[in-house]
């Protein structure tokens, strides 16, 4: 088909995400999964941010952060993508099998960019966050491997331990529901904690004990959590059972500071990457109102 003058392809150089200094960090050029050893050495060995495309499109696959080496997280992640007949476990290279079945289905070609990033583990995944609610901002859905999301006609595999490989699904079998759509970010409004915050609307705040937890809702939705003391917001959460989640939520802060909570339950059922896709967009606004995560985000090293 010949190139339509009235509605030309769009430039990828001219999404903000793309370029080399996306949110204020230092981004390397993008650089092929098949490029030779010296060419990918440019590819920082510090810990940090990245993002992963499809050649010639103007979308992203995915963004992660990590720990490790760039460099070694990178490399690792290109050499596991090599092999075509096996999809890889979904353990240590959590992205793997979602890019794989891309890769598979749709012949991708992929390039990657790195940011180096010296911070705390909550400094360094609140960027993450950051990241993907600018990136859902711009482009109006998530990256196609980030929430969980994956290809409709393909299985994902488990974990080494579990031992099921993935694979593309047989002409009989329905969708896999983790492909369904992404949905647009929350829109931005109110500030963070506020009744009306990302026009949602929340519940008050109650105190997070027996009588409050009798009244929440069993349903999908969201959730925060408040320091009672200094009503800082703590904490941003979902869930598939909000009234659950949060009895569980109780039990485990008995012994440590008091806790307000407030709620947000989702009118119709939402698909799982939606619930995470929201839990994102709130964290990734919180970020950009504090530079920071809420305090017990990522306490626990999740």
């Amino acid at each position: 088909m010949s190139p339509d003058p009235d509605h030309p392809s769009p430039d990828p150089k001219a999404r903000e995400f793309f370029s080399q200094t996306w949110c204020s960090l230092s981004w390397t050029p993008w650089i092929p999964f098949t490029a030779d050893k010296e060419e990918f050495r440019a590819i920082f060995k510090e810990p940090g941010l990245y993002r992963i495309r499809p050649a010639g499109k103007d979308f992203l696959m995915y963004i992660g952060d990590t720990q490790r080496s760039l460099h070694q997280r990178l490399n690792e992640l290109r050499h596991t993508l090599k092999r075509k007949d096996l999809m890889p476990w979904s353990d240590p290279l959590i992205e793997a099998p979602s890019l794989w079945a891309w890769q598979d289905a749709e012949g991708f070609m992929y390039e990657c960019s790195a940011a180096p990033l010296d911070a705390s583990l909550g400094g360094r995944r609140g960027m993450g966050n950051f990241l993907l609610y600018r990136y859902r901002l711009e482009k109006g859905e998530s990256p196609l491997c980030n929430f969980g999301r994956f290809h409709p006609r393909y299985r994902k595999s488990t974990n080494r331990n579990e031992k099921k490989r993935g694979g593309k699904l047989a002409e009989k079998h329905l969708d896999n529901p983790a492909g369904g759509t992404s949905m647009p970010p929350l829109p931005v409004g109110g500030k963070p904690g506020e009744r009306d915050w990302m026009r949602c609307e929340w519940s008050q705040r109650r105190p997070l004990d027996g009588e409050t937890i009798g009244i929440v809702p069993h349903g999908a939705g969201l959730y925060l959590l408040f320091e009672r003391d200094t009503g800082d917001l703590v904490y941003i959460g979902q869930s598939p059972d909000c009234a659950q989640r949060l009895r569980s939520h109780a039990m485990k802060l008995l012994d440590e500071k008091d806790m307000l909570v407030s709620w947000y339950i989702e009118e119709k059922p939402v698909l799982p990457h939606t619930l995470k896709e929201r839990e994102n967009d709130l964290i990734g606004n919180y970020f950009e109102m504090y530079r920071k995560a809420p305090a017990y985000q990522f306490r626990n090293g999740k």
